[in-house]
């Protein structure tokens, strides 16, 4: 029964999350940076209170140890940025660019200015509270549970409803389906490097790579 309590409290925690996001991002839609502090707050606040309640050291609830990465991380990395490279120029043609390109101005309030600060906090900050939050807390609680496969698609589905709100409108439907999937696949995947590295570092390295390629792609199309 204490075991199902805790999984069960983890559940409404990251329901409740993707609802506080979904909300920030399709009714309040504040600017970028009041956005960013309150996705801090909904992703790491939960972490911090539960490792205290619990009385667990924060980094290893989030499975980050002090361990070298493997050889193999680094082909993860390059496969990360060149595949959402390759990915982009096969669909560019079914994706609505200047749409893309006025909601990130708009919405997002990207300027020739601002946008290497903002790229550089996606890639190296944002990555790692999502990290934090997906590949480690929920799953981390759910294997710590016995519940081990059962956290990986968890966390990995929670993952791709996440960005849901934030891709909204970006494309067709049919390409925004198959961006959902995409999304629940990258997060298992991104779960198995966890697993593999033993250590968050790997994922948040990955998931680095993949937003660098994202921001790339968001370069060409605000700026060429």
């Amino acid at each position: 029964m204490f075991r199902k309590k805790k999984i069960l409290t983890v559940v409404i925690i990251a329901f409740f999350a993707l609802a506080v996001m979904t909300y920030v991002e399709k009714v309040l839609q504040p600017g970028y940076w009041i956005k960013s502090l309150i996705k801090i707050l909904v992703l790491a606040g939960p972490l911090f209170l539960y490792s205290l309640h619990d009385q667990v050291d924060f980094l290893q609830l989030i499975g980050l140890k002090k361990k070298r990465p493997s050889g193999k991380l680094l082909f993860c990395i390059v496969f990360a940025y060149a595949g959402i490279i390759v990915l982009y120029l096969l669909l560019k043609d079914q994706i609505d660019l200047n749409g893309i390109r006025g909601r990130l101005l708009a919405k997002e309030g990207l300027n020739r200015n601002n946008f290497l600060f903002i790229f550089s906090y996606i890639i190296l900050i944002n990555s790692f509270l999502e990290e934090s939050f997906f590949r480690g807390f929920l799953y981390q609680v759910f294997r710590s549970e016995g519940y081990e496969k059962a956290g990986v698609l968890f966390s990995a589905l929670v993952f791709a409803l996440y960005h849901i709100s934030i891709m909204d409108g970006w494309f067709h439907p049919a390409i925004m389906a198959l961006g959902i999937i995409g999304l629940f696949l990258t997060g298992v995947f991104l779960q198995l490097i966890c697993r593999y590295e033993d250590s968050l570092l790997g994922s948040w390295l990955v998931h680095g790579a993949a937003n660098l390629a994202i921001n790339t792609i968001a370069v060409i199309m605000l700026f060429s």
